[in-house]
């Protein structure tokens, strides 16, 4: 049987293993947060100015399309995600749907859900999930992000800055490009 001296030496050093393990663990995860990106260049209307609407309505759904994008870089991207960085109060995401052009016959801008003069996104098949390959000096083909929005409230400000997170290799990057989305109120 092992001595009381021996025993509290071993718990000291089996507890020093455990939190330098730990210490290790959470460095690894810190530096395994994406690098920021610069391979991909936005594209099409959401890429150069404002989509929107002049009189939106609390309880209405919106769609509207994030930019193309173009990958500059000489190596494959795989888009894996999109975000929108700034959603004021008064506005609520309730996805990133990805569609295809071949579906929505062609590039749909925004969108009004239940709108019968719109095209009803609703029973477009949703892409969203699979990764984007976008080979060297190649766009993004046929498919597009949007962000879908419900007013919950009044809003104040512009909904803005689209996020893309991408891999290129074994490396995860983030980048964010130009948009601008307003859901004016009067």
């Amino acid at each position: 049987m092992a001595s009381p001296a021996r025993f509290t030496r071993f718990s000291r050093l089996l507890l020093v293993g455990v939190i330098t393990t730990m210490l290790g663990s959470c460095a690894t995860q810190a530096s395994s947060s994406p690098a920021t990106g610069h391979a991909l260049a936005a594209a099409g209307p959401p890429s150069a100015g404002i989509l929107g609407v002049p009189n939106a309505k609390i309880g209405s759904v919106w769609r509207f399309a994030f930019p193309l994008f173009v990958n500059n870089s000489k190596a494959t991207v795989r888009i894996t995600s999109v975000r929108l960085d700034n959603v004021p109060s008064g506005a609520r995401v309730e996805g990133y749907p990805l569609y295809s052009m071949k579906d929505t016959n062609g590039y749909i801008l925004d969108n009004l859900e239940g709108d019968k003069g719109s095209r009803d996104m609703t029973k477009m098949p949703d892409y969203a999930g699979k990764p984007i390959v976008i080979r060297s000096h190649r766009d993004s083909g046929d498919y597009y992000f949007m962000v879908k929005v419900k007013i919950v409230g009044r809003i104040k400000k512009h909904l803005t800055g689209c996020r893309v997170n991408y891999t290129q290799g074994n490396s995860k990057y983030t980048q964010k490009v130009h948009c601008e989305y307003a859901l004016d109120m009067k």
